[in-house]
């Protein structure tokens, strides 16, 4: 394997792993279920450790994209798979960006409206028009995340820059994660950085 190839394994794998390290956290487990005002409570008690949550699936999604972009560039394939990798590399780190901007946001948003609520200060609207922002920006992350994954997924595995039940695995759950997403409405943003862990971890083992 070139070093390039490398890089790009080590770099698909690291990003996931930052993201789950940051999560791995278990004062705010809670936090992602809990009713509304629990969900403030929480995070206004452990303010650190919401912002330091936030950075690290923050850093997971700049590491990723720039996995992908160096795996467009470092994998033996021809022209055409090669182009499509990188263009789907680009929607791909388009679509981080949107998704860092979510995180940026909450990570001082959430903080603050949860002060506000505890000193009894009102929260509306203001609080429902940053929710709908949020939300257009997360589906658009979302949907635009799932295609670039489900497009990467198919030109491996037709491409062979990986083992195929690899790649069709990760076209298989970036499929689920858009489907399940345009059902619902919602997603688990972590869904997002498996197909990649996969490849990265394919790439790393060799299984071409």
């Amino acid at each position: 394997m070139t070093d390039g190839m490398t890089a790009a394994a080590v770099l698909l794998i690291v990003g996931p792993v930052a993201g789950a390290v940051a999560l791995s956290n278990p004062v705010l487990f809670r936090v992602w279920t809990a009713p509304r005002d629990e969900h403030l409570a929480l995070v206004r008690a452990h303010h650190g450790v919401w912002v330091a949550i936030n950075a690290g699936l923050f850093s997971a999604t700049v590491v990723t994209a720039a996995g992908l972009a160096v795996l467009a560039g470092a994998i033996d394939a021809d022209a055409a798979p090669r182009a499509v990798l990188a263009g789907a590399a680009v929607v791909y780190a388009i679509a981080g960006a949107l998704w860092c901007a979510v995180l940026a946001i909450r990570s001082r948003t959430t903080p603050v409206l949860a002060e506000m609520v505890a000193a009894g200060i009102p929260t509306q609207p203001g609080e429902t028009l940053l929710g709908a922002a949020i939300g257009g920006l997360f589906a658009a992350f979302t949907l635009a995340t799932g295609v670039a994954l489900l497009t990467i997924g198919l030109t491996l595995a037709l491409s062979g820059g990986v083992a195929a039940p690899v790649a069709w695995l990760a076209t298989l759950i970036a499929a689920v994660a858009i489907a399940g997403f345009l059902a619902s409405g919602d997603t688990i943003p972590a869904v997002l950085y498996l197909p990649t862990l996969l490849v990265g971890l394919a790439l790393l083992l060799g299984w071409s």
